[in-house]
């Protein structure tokens, strides 16, 4: 076969291809717009720090006023209002709870104003407080029940809102880490092994890493980190907005908060997630919320769930490259059937432990 016939049926058969991907994504598009028709999706804004913050309030759609809302809490990056459709079936689970749901796009992300990496923990936790009382004014006389559910580095974030506020229902923490250093070890390492690395060139990487942490505690400028990385191959420098968002918050620690809490917190995590240690991370929740003053809680770990609780066969980090887009395909063709078995039922269960506002229930320790 000559050069010019492989080129030819190389070239229909990409544009085969482009055409049923095309054909799929306008196919997901009928299904995702049939089955999102009962929200009502309303674009909002609010000030934080003097920045505006645009987002989107979805509501069910026989919803005729708020009494009911959970506050979505990014994980840590550039993340946008619906989490590149992560949050889709939440919101839609939510909704057919009766609950309402607000996010935002990260300060700098989108269209709000500000970077997200000008912030430390107790930044974060100011902007949600901003949030709760924008959402305050979009409900009947400012009643009404709210809970905050956060990801990964939100973790970090929802205990400081609950422990400075008497308005919180309940705090729903996915994939939240303990410590900061820690977590930032044992993902490092789950990366690595991902890779292939030997037990010997991890160890040594660990070494290069406790070199860098150094510098980070001892609150180093970013050219001593360039100088210390100079020559290194294959070394990717974090950017200097990225280096003085990690020196703001190396002490990161959810201990404290968790022992202080006094609001119900519904705590889950997946076995096989590449970025926070599950099974120390949720025997840490269960001490910590036990020796606290909350009414109830509950920790669970899922079978085969990665970092987003989505369905998953092994441990692996999914934020770059192939893998990356991958699971933004996964998210946009299963949304629902993309996480693992039992998390959805978990938290329509947690919700349903809050029918009407101002009922106590009887402590439930896990």
């Amino acid at each position: 076969m000559s050069s010019v016939s492989v080129k030819k049926r190389f070239v229909r058969f990409r544009r085969i291809g482009v055409a049923l991907l095309l054909f799929c994504l306008g196919l997901s598009m009928v299904i995702v717009v049939a089955d999102e028709a009962p929200l009502v999706r309303k674009n909002v804004s609010f000030v934080h720090a003097g920045n505006i913050l645009q987002g989107v309030l979805v509501l069910p759609g026989t919803a005729a006023t708020l009494d009911s809302c959970v506050i979505f809490v990014h994980g840590s990056g550039d993340m946008p209002r619906d989490a590149y459709g992560y949050y889709k079936p939440l919101w839609h689970l939510f909704a057919e709870k009766g609950w309402c749901s607000l996010s935002w796009d990260k300060p700098g992300v989108g269209d709000s104003e500000g970077d997200w990496q000008l912030q430390s923990m107790e930044n974060r936790a100011s902007e949600v407080a901003a949030a709760i009382e924008f959402l305050r004014t979009q409900m009947d006389k400012g009643e009404g029940q709210i809970g905050l559910i956060g990801f990964s580095q939100a973790g970090w974030v929802l205990p400081k809102v609950a422990n400075q506020r008497d308005d919180i229902a309940f705090l729903i923490s996915v994939s939240g880490a303990v410590n900061w250093m820690a977590q930032s070890r044992y993902s490092g390492r789950q990366r690595m092994t991902a890779e292939g690395l030997s037990g010997q060139e991890i160890e040594a990487a660990e070494e290069g890493a406790d070199a860098v942490n150094a510098l980070i505690q001892s609150d180093a400028p970013y050219a001593a980190y360039l100088s210390h990385i100079a020559g290194e191959v294959d070394v990717k420098p974090m950017s200097e907005a990225f280096w003085g968002f990690v020196k703001r918050n190396w002490r990161a620690d959810v201990r404290t908060d968790l022992q202080a809490l006094h609001v119900p917190m519904l705590a889950l995590f997946g076995s096989h997630d590449a970025y926070v240690d599950p099974e120390p991370s949720a025997d840490a929740y269960r001490q910590l919320l036990g020796l606290s003053a909350v009414s109830f809680f509950e920790v669970r770990l899922f079978d085969h769930a990665d970092h987003g609780l989505m369905k998953a066969e092994q441990i692996k980090p999914a934020h770059q490259g192939a893998a990356a887009w991958l699971t933004l395909l996964k998210i946009w063709f299963l949304e629902g059937d993309t996480f693992a078995d039992g998390v959805l039922d978990s938290l329509a269960n947690w919700l349903d432990k809050f029918p009407e506002p101002g009922i106590k229930l009887a402590r439930e320790d896990d």
